[in-house]
């Protein structure tokens, strides 16, 4: 390798630890609001799961959907599934052996799982905005997915 003329060879290594270190910056800057947001997300969801536990009866209905994903690397695939899984009141149960699909369980699941799909596309979006610093493309179309529901209501492919 040789250096430009006036510069020493390790100034030329600056360059790509300093976009580095800036890029890390700008996750950490991006991270605030996320977890602000995300904050909120789980405050509601324990609101809602003590709620249902202190009345009398049950208000749950459960659902399960596989929702198609845009993360592109491990790293996304497991950050999305525990943020579902630190919900209150979802679960991840899979990740598609592809990485492409995840498979969710919400105690309080819209009654279609389209609606289940939107939640957890709320998530994905806002977290891959924070951990790419740009928008990303739209959700995936939502194939043959298909959602349970004890009672059968809304359960469309």
């Amino acid at each position: 390798m040789s250096a430009v003329q006036g510069e020493s060879p390790s100034s030329t290594r600056r360059g790509p630890l300093l976009r580095r270190a800036l890029r890390g910056l700008g996750v950490t800057v991006r991270a605030v609001p996320f977890g602000v947001w995300f904050l909120g997300r789980v405050i509601a969801a324990n609101w809602q799961v003590a709620r249902d536990l202190l009345t009398p009866g049950l208000d749950t209905t459960p659902g399960i959907a596989a929702v198609p994903l845009r993360c592109r690397t491990r790293a996304e695939l497991t950050l999305l599934a525990n943020l579902v899984t630190l919900t209150p009141g979802t679960v991840t149960l899979e990740i598609g052996r592809q990485g492409h699909v995840i498979y969710v369980l919400d105690i309080y699941a819209p009654t279609t799982a389209d609606g289940l799909r939107e939640h957890i596309h709320a998530t994905e979006t806002r977290m891959l905005r924070m951990l790419r610093g740009t928008e990303p493309p739209p959700p995936p179309a939502r194939g043959a997915a298909r959602t349970s529901n004890p009672s059968g209501e809304g359960a469309r492919p």
